[in-house]
Order: structure tokens, then sequence, then C-alpha cells
């Protein structure tokens, strides 16, 4: 699939843009993608939703949709999670799952008909043994149907989506623990922490705090222990939401 130069503009910009706040992933998928109408969820260990974060839509389509129709929805990660370990895709489109013969005969019609629903598209974001969180995208009448190269653009931001959301995650549990990241790290540690998220190298690092190479890379891992990552991106996307903090 060709997708354009601006394409993959957009895809950086989205990646710029959510690193910087990850509260602005639906409104950057909108902007960016024009994917307008978006539900992200998380699930609990039983696969269930929760957490449900309604853009663009209006107030009866959420209501139907959360108190009535979850469940039935022939997206619902429960219906995915017998495919986690053996299939590799992350990314759906409604009619790649279900034929409109097939949606016709079930519960979920109801809620697509009722609320002039033509097509749904979803990023199931999973580890090797569950789905954690995921993005589901709607296009009513009037809109355009979701393309492959829609898809495309998700496959794309797969990975990086599931870094953000899995650290947001993370540091979520760690606030709720009373845990930050100045409890987790020692002063020293957070010096050389803050110097790395400026670009600073492991030789500027030690000229700016007066210290030896060998000293700073053991700070380093360090961190990366207390962190339970290998290496320097994995663990500013760890920190991303704390570092703003500091």
């Amino acid at each position: 699939m060709d997708l354009t130069t601006r394409d993959y503009q957009n895809i950086i910009d989205f990646i710029n843009g959510s690193l910087s706040d990850e509260r602005q992933i639906q409104p950057l998928f909108s902007e960016l993608f024009q994917f307008h109408h978006s539900l992200f969820w998380l699930t609990d260990t039983q696969c269930n939703m929760h957490g449900l974060q309604f853009y663009s839509f209006n107030k009866k389509a959420t209501l139907d949709y959360q108190h009535i129709h979850s469940s039935n929805d022939v997206m619902h990660p429960k219906n995915h999670l017998p495919n986690i370990g053996t299939c590799h895709e992350s990314v759906y489109r409604l009619r790649e799952l279900v034929t409109l013969e097939e949606l016709s005969k079930l519960p979920y019609y109801q809620f697509i008909k009722h609320h002039n629903i033509i097509d749904q598209m979803v990023i199931y974001l999973s580890n090797a043994t569950t789905i954690y969180a995921g993005i589901g995208f709607i296009r009513f009448r009037g809109e355009a149907f979701f393309t492959k190269n829609d898809k495309e653009i998700l496959k794309i931001l797969s990975t990086h989506m599931q870094h953000l959301v899995m650290n947001s995650i993370h540091h979520k549990k760690l606030e709720n623990t009373g845990m930050s990241l100045q409890a987790l790290l020692s002063n020293r540690e957070l010096e050389v922490y803050r110097l790395m998220v400026r670009g600073y190298s492991n030789i500027d690092i030690a000229n700016q705090l007066f210290i030896t190479i060998n000293t700073v890379k053991k700070h380093l891992k360090n961190m990366y222990d207390k962190a339970q990552v290998n290496n320097r991106t994995s663990l500013i996307y760890k920190f991303n939401n704390s570092t703003r903090k500091i």
C-alpha cells in the first residue's frame, strides 16, 4: 500500500504530539487522519471494557453503547481474544470480520442501524496473552468508508500506541500506589535522567555532573532495572508523563 508523503508526515506529527501529551491521542487522530469519531477503552482481567472515552459522539449514541450495546459489539475485545498469540494482525475494519448479511442478524445491528453507522475500524493493543486496550473508530452516514490506507496508517502506529498506552497504564499504577519518579530514582539518578531526556550523551552527562562515564553507565543501569527496560528510549517512554512533573 502506497502512503503519501503527507501521510508519513502526519504519522510523525501524531507520534510527536502524543508523546508530548497522551491525552491528545483522540484529537490528533481526528485532526491528522480524519478519524473524527473514536472510542478509547481499557480492559480488565476478563477482557471487559472499562474507562471508555468517547470522542465526538452524540449523547444518545454514547448512552446506548455504554448501557445496552457495548457487550454486543462485533469488535468487542473478547471476540478477538482467542486470536491472541496466533494472529499478527492488530487492526481490523468491520467488513473484514463480518458480512453485512451476518451483521444484520446480530443484536448489534440495531445500534448500527439506529445511529446511521456505516463502518467501524479498531486497533487492538495487546501482549502475548491478553488485550489490554484499544481504540475503535466509527464512520456515520455521509462519511466515507475506512480504506486500506486508513488501516495501514494504524498498523504503522500500532507499536507506538502499544508503548504509549502501556506506559500510561504503568504510570497510573505508580500514581495509585503513591509512587512517583522522584520516589523511584535517587537524586543523582534524577540528575542523570534530566540530562538524558535533553539529549546529552554519556560523556556530556559525565562532564556536566563531574563524574566518570562508568558512573553514568551505572546510574543508567540502575534506572533500567527499576523501570524494567533495557535502553534509553524505553526508559523515556516509561517515565514520559512523570518527566513533566519534575
